[in-house]
């Protein structure tokens, strides 16, 4: 799918250049034993003409491993306050 993405931002679509703000908050721990933390994220929408649009909201749910050295994520979910998503989204969240 990623393959397809990179396709599809360089060969397929051609549409108005745009850039993201990705706004990331503080994140809140859930669970000390597994490092379990929720951190709420807002994506800002730039359009060329100065436009700005709130693209997407919502909060990851991460879980982080010890690995002695380093903390490193086990796993990421990303949960969107809305269903509403751009049909046309190539770029990751």
């Amino acid at each position: 799918m990623l393959t397809d993405r990179v396709a599809a931002l360089r060969e397929a679509n051609i549409y108005e250049r745009q850039s993201y703000r990705h706004i990331v908050g503080m994140p809140a721990l859930r669970q000390a034993e597994d490092i379990a933390a929720e951190t709420p994220f807002l994506v800002v929408r730039t359009m060329r003409d100065g436009r700005m649009d709130l693209f997407a909201t919502g909060v990851y749910l991460d879980r982080v491993r010890d690995d002695g050295d380093a903390l490193r994520f086990a796993e990421r979910i990303v949960v969107c306050d809305s269903s509403r998503i751009d049909t046309l989204l190539a770029i990751p969240l």
